[in-house]
């Protein structure tokens, strides 16, 4: 019984750490595609943090990476905990955390 549960443990590790090795290209097209999927896919990426329009957030979001902008419209703009980002995209939570702790820091450190 012991035995079984090491085995899980260490599968579920291994799972973790594969989702990590997926290329930031194919979660972001998975990204993309839900987005263009989805009721809004004509959503704006710049000024995702707030309602009134600020140039300077605008041009912050633009010069992010795409698969941090991309996480950041799904957790600000659409809502999504960061858990759902994880499950949904197949990416892991600590990477997910990652860059949405960077876009949080671009804009806010400046």
């Amino acid at each position: 019984m012991t035995y079984h549960h090491d085995v899980s443990r260490c599968l579920a590790r291994f799972v973790a750490r594969m989702r990590d090795r997926v290329a930031d290209e194919i979660c972001l097209a998975r990204i993309e595609r839900y987005l263009a999927d989805g009721e809004n896919a004509g959503l704006e990426n710049a000024s995702v943090i707030c309602q009134v329009r600020d140039g300077r957030i605008d041009k912050m979001v633009a010069q992010m990476e795409p698969l941090t902008r991309a996480i950041l419209i799904l957790v600000v703009a659409r809502k999504m905990s960061v858990a759902e980002v994880a499950r949904r995209f197949r990416m892991s939570e600590e990477r997910v955390c990652r860059h949405f702790r960077l876009a949080v820091e671009g804009i806010v450190g400046r």
